[in-house]
């Protein structure tokens, strides 16, 4: 009799047991980064957008407009904003992680490498922030407004200046190793500087491109287009990619400045050449995208978008046979990178300046900002 009680009762908790495993909820998986869209807007909204679906993911807001684009490390969202703070964002979740607070407005994108994040302020300072806390490792106070994006390379931070100047510092510590100063008196804000083999190239708003020793800032060679730039070069297998006022997407010899074609487009000068698989994708206005063979200058293909606003600042960016475009009428654009053809498109409730940046389905990240740097 003490046996059945016994396989009763053993019976009786089993279950209970059961019942209780059965009925734990179970935990909730972490949300997945992989195959999301950054853009900012000037809806002042950071945008997460589902890279496959078109769908959004999330949106996290701040108190101003956001021209600067998103830059993507380690899990984190980096990106400025209108309101004059810099911000870290969890990727996955939207949630704030941190912020930083400038003294002027930011149009600089953030550059983030060995754990410190790179920014440009209109106060006419560069900031070195930790990615972690967001705490200041060191400020540079340049001669004028900090528009442009800031790229690092070798330990040496690469940046130009309203003032019409290019700087190369210290990236550890701020200090400055160089300055050069570019030609004419606008007040235009000069492009952002992209570093090749030991040459950094940069545009400024009196129709020259610059290429400068990046050890030693003396200048190479220089080129003069037939009008006014206001983009920045981008380069690629030993060529230079430049747009301008005159129309025109040109393809320059990296080492020497000769000019290898050009390829007509509408009205330009603010989109940066993006460059992957042998193609050359830029934006012009009103609402055109295009696709360039890289090394003849022949048209690949030519969407028209129903944006007919007067310029277009957001840079194309290329990512595992897809092009994410913002052509400024407050939508994103995902297009096959072969063909032009439209995969999805994400309608946002304000102008787009901010240019996407990708982490593929597969987990690979590529970032396009002003500065046209390259995956």
């Amino acid at each position: 009799m003490k046996s059945i009680r016994l396989l009763s009762l053993l019976v009786i908790v089993y279950s209970f047991t059961s019942c209780q495993k059965k009925n734990t909820p179970e935990p909730e998986p972490e949300p997945d980064v992989n195959g999301t869209v950054y853009v900012g807007s000037d809806d002042k909204n950071l945008y997460a957008i589902n890279a496959t679906t078109g769908l959004k993911k999330w949106a996290f807001a701040t108190d101003g407009a956001i021209f600067s684009s998103p830059s993507f490390v380690n899990g984190v969202v980096y990106v400025g904003s209108f309101d004059k703070k810099v911000y870290a964002v969890n990727a996955a979740t939207g949630a704030k992680k941190w912020e930083f607070a400038t003294g002027g407005l930011i149009f600089s994108s953030p550059y983030v490498v060995n754990g410190v994040v790179y920014i440009g302020s209109t106060d006419q300072k560069l900031y070195a922030l930790d990615a972690a806390t967001g705490a200041k490792k060191w400020e540079f106070a340049a001669d004028a407004s900090v528009d442009s994006s800031p790229m690092v390379v070798n330990g040496v931070v690469y940046v130009g200046s309203e003032g019409k100047k290019v700087y190369a510092l210290d990236a550890v510590t701020g200090a400055k190793k160089w300055e050069f100063a570019m030609s004419g008196t606008s007040a235009t804000t000069p492009t952002s500087p992209t570093f090749d083999h030991g040459v950094v190239y940069a545009c400024d708003f009196q129709r020259t491109l610059f290429a400068i020793d990046a050890a030693t800032g003396a200048k190479k060679w220089e080129f003069k287009t037939e009008a006014s730039i206001d983009s920045s070069p981008t380069v690629k297998n030993g060529l230079v990619y430049i747009t301008s006022f005159d129309f025109k997407l040109r393809a320059l010899d990296a080492a020497t400045g000769i000019e290898k074609w050009q390829f007509e487009i509408g009205i330009t000068g603010m989109s940066s050449p993006t460059v992957s698989n042998g193609f050359v994708y830029v934006g012009s206005i009103p609402g055109r995208l295009y696709a360039v063979d890289a090394v003849t200058g022949l048209k690949k293909w030519q969407v028209i978008t129903d944006d007919m606003r007067p310029a277009m600042y957001s840079s194309l960016t290329a990512a595992e046979g897809k092009i994410y475009a913002c052509t400024g009428e407050k939508k994103v654009y995902a297009l096959d990178a072969m063909t032009g053809g439209s995969n999805w498109v994400f309608q946002t409730e304000g102008l787009i300046n901010s240019s996407p940046c990708v982490v593929t389905p597969s987990g690979n990240v590529y970032h396009s900002g002003v500065s046209g740097a390259q995956e």
